[in-house]
């Protein structure tokens, strides 16, 4: 039975076939290809990267729909992590990038006990990448797409051999949001948006693979540090300091790693540019 979401067909048999190449430990190249009457219109999945670095792959309007679905930051992290986590370890063209972040949203939500209704997911989605579009029908074509984001969650878990938990940067960041709050003068803080530019970064920041190349407490420092950068706020009294404010909050952290991290950061706000 082939089920259709997004522009793909999943079949039952591709789980199926690819288990000795996942219980064997080596990712290959699917058993089918993805193909189905669409639902959605994309531009091929590689033409979306642009220049990005491996890893950097939009996950196809995962956050904006996890956010209309009512998710916290958490699952829709997690989500989003799944997402790229996926397509590190399978060519992006081989399955719908659609398809794969819906699956990752209904799977993030039992991961962080933020359960969705595939209803919900279809109904929200539907509206996303159609406005001008009716409400879909309970006809077997809704059923039929409801199969198959349950079938690519289980090819996600299988892909990923059940290794769905992240840790996130949000807490990290809390903590050094508050602590550099204290160390500066009342009338520093309030005048700069440095938490609100701290958050609006880590969140862009799951546009892209960073999530998974860098430690959760770097990428928190890093977002920290830019928007500190971007207004001009510095840290009371780094000069005569023994070792940088960021180095405080990790020991194990260089100006090398964060610089990485912005670039990887910065290169992400260019993909929209890219893409056609």
């Amino acid at each position: 039975m082939a089920i259709s979401w997004a522009g793909a067909w999943v079949q039952r048999e591709d789980v199926e076939t690819r288990r000795p190449q996942l219980e064997g430990g080596g990712i290959g190249a699917p058993a089918s290809r993805l193909s189905v009457p669409r639902l959605l219109t994309h531009t091929p999945a590689s033409q979306h990267t642009g220049t990005l670095a491996p890893g950097h792959t939009e996950p196809f309007g995962a956050y904006a729909l996890g956010v209309k679905l009512g998710m916290r930051s958490i699952p829709i992290a997690t989500a989003c992590a799944i997402y790229h986590k996926f397509f590190c370890e399978i060519d992006l063209d081989a399955y719908d990038p659609y398809l794969v972040a819906m699956s990752s949203l209904y799977l993030a939500g039992k991961v962080e006990e933020q359960r969705l209704r595939t209803r919900d997911i279809i109904n929200v989605s539907n509206r996303y990448f159609h406005p001008d579009s009716e409400p879909l029908e309970l006809d077997s074509r809704f059923w039929e797409l409801r199969d198959s984001i349950v079938q690519c969650e289980l090819l996600v878990l299988r892909v990923l051999r059940f290794q769905v938990s992240f840790q996130h940067p949000h807490k990290y960041l809390l903590h050094y949001l508050l602590s550099v709050k204290n160390w500066l003068n009342r009338y520093s803080w309030q005048r700069s948006p440095v938490s609100i530019t701290a958050w609006a970064l880590l969140r862009d920041s799951y546009h892209g693979g960073l999530c998974l190349r860098f430690q959760a407490q770097h990428i928190a420092v890093a977002v920290l540090h830019l928007a500190l950068q971007a207004y001009g706020v510095e840290v009371p009294a780094e000069a005569e300091a023994e070792k940088p404010w960021w180095q405080v909050f990790s020991e194990d952290l260089t100006k090398p790693i964060i610089d990485n991290i912005v670039s990887d950061l910065i290169q992400i706000y260019t993909m929209d540019t890219e893409i056609p």
